[in-house]
């Protein structure tokens, strides 16, 4: 009987608006979850498979034909934490968890004490190691900054800028038989800090002392202490042989200079040869001083934090102030990605109907930009959710009502035989 049909039809109903309801009440209550993605519910009819003619043309009811995540940009929140991590267009994160590779709009990351980088469950983020120059050097693996650091780079080349007093008098000839006769003997002295191949850091001095008979010419001798080559303490060993010079024009500017490579073997270190580069020097009546030195020596140094550009490189800054390319964060993404498997904690599994992750890089195969210290908020409208609240209910109470009208046409039917 038709009213039997309308009881079902009504009760189908209200399955199907009850789904629609948890659907939304998921997306409330998400709204301020972290790289969360929203989800709707899309019915379909239903139609009586054995009914021919008229009848089988009667509907019924309605069910749950799919449950969509829908995949738009959420808000982008700065957080100025260097591990909270944004994709700004497509892709996901790629992460690992026992099971294989898990997928995520959610960039919340942290630091283990191992030095894996993992998101808020443990599960490990994955990227491709890189050399300095960002090329990649294996394959898609885990991202860990353990036992990282900068290692120690000898002192090859030295920069110098300044100004050599232009009237003094040549206090010569030099006299390197002690520090202090080396300073008696000198017009100007100043000191570098150099790094051997160990990266143990040694003070190399610099000596000028003003011709006396060559006009606008100086004497140059770099010299460490003796001690720092397995020599006698207090004793300067001059690394440039004789000695070089330097030479001015008469309007004080530089002319040319020769000898200024420091040749020395530090003490369990690898020889090396220091080049020093004295040409922005000039040569004015002012004081004596050096105005700017750059060498391109190291020691080895300590991780000190960890930084993710727009590409996905994530590159450590050292206590020495070096800073190095260490990975490449992996982005993937999927030619259906709105069939992937929800897994709960903003996580996704691929599926047959999501097909097989694309693993990619950052701003490259139509994947979008990295943006560090910030983080994807939940892509749901709080004030369209309202309003499918409304609507959602008023369906359902409408389908109740169904019942209801069914309810009382069967007990009308009942009170006929009375």
């Amino acid at each position: 009987m038709a009213i039997f049909q309308a009881l079902s039809t009504g009760a189908s109903g209200l399955v199907a608006s009850g789904a629609a309801l948890s659907v939304i009440g998921n997306n409330i209550a998400n709204v301020s979850t972290v790289g969360f993605k929203g989800s709707r519910a899309e019915f379909a009819d239903l139609i009586s498979a054995e009914g021919g003619g008229d009848i089988g043309k009667i509907g019924l009811g309605a069910r749950v034909g799919h449950v969509r995540t829908l995949f738009g940009q959420g808000a982008i929140e700065a957080t100025g934490r260097a591990l909270d991590l944004s994709i700004e267009g497509s892709g996901f994160f790629v992460l690992r968890d026992a099971q294989g590779q898990v997928f995520t709009r959610a960039g919340n990351f942290s630091k283990e004490a191992d030095g894996r980088i993992t998101n808020g469950l443990g599960h490990v983020l994955q990227g491709t190691p890189v050399d300095s120059a960002g090329n990649p050097t294996g394959p898609v693996q885990d991202v860990s900054v353990g036992g990282v650091q900068s290692q120690a780079s000898p002192t090859t080349s030295i920069s110098v800028s300044g100004n050599l007093k232009a009237d003094e008098v040549g206090n010569g000839p030099f006299d390197g038989t002690s520090f202090q006769t080396a300073y008696d003997t000198s017009n100007y002295r100043n000191s570098i800090q150099v790094f051997d191949s160990l990266g143990k850091a040694h003070e190399m001095t610099v000596f000028f002392t003003k011709s006396a008979t060559v006009p606008n010419q100086w004497e140059v001798r770099m010299a460490v202490d003796a001690a720092d080559t397995g020599g006698t303490a207090g004793t300067p060993q001059v690394l440039n042989g004789s000695g070089g010079t330097i030479t001015f024009n008469s309007d004080g500017t530089y002319n040319a200079s020769s000898n200024l490579t420091a040749n020395v073997t530090f003490t369990g270190a690898a020889a090396q040869a220091i080049n020093v580069d004295l040409s922005q020097f000039v040569q004015y009546a002012s004081p004596s001083g050096f105005s700017f030195v750059d060498q391109d020596g190291f020691g080895a140094g300590e991780l000190l934090t960890l930084t993710v550009d727009e590409a996905g490189i994530l590159s450590g800054t050292f206590d020495n102030g070096q800073t190095r390319a260490l990975y490449q964060l992996a982005v993937a993404n999927f030619a259906a990605a709105e069939g992937l498997t929800p897994s709960g904690n903003q996580l996704y599994r691929e599926s047959v109907e999501s097909g097989q992750p694309i693993l990619g890089t950052a701003q490259t195969q139509g994947n979008g930009s990295i943006l560090s210290a910030a983080l994807e908020q939940s892509n749901v409208q709080i004030a369209q959710e309202f309003i499918d609240l409304i609507s959602t209910q008023r369906a359902f109470q409408a389908n109740a009502r169904v019942i209801t009208a069914s309810d009382q046409l069967l007990g009308d039917l009942i009170n006929i035989i009375r």
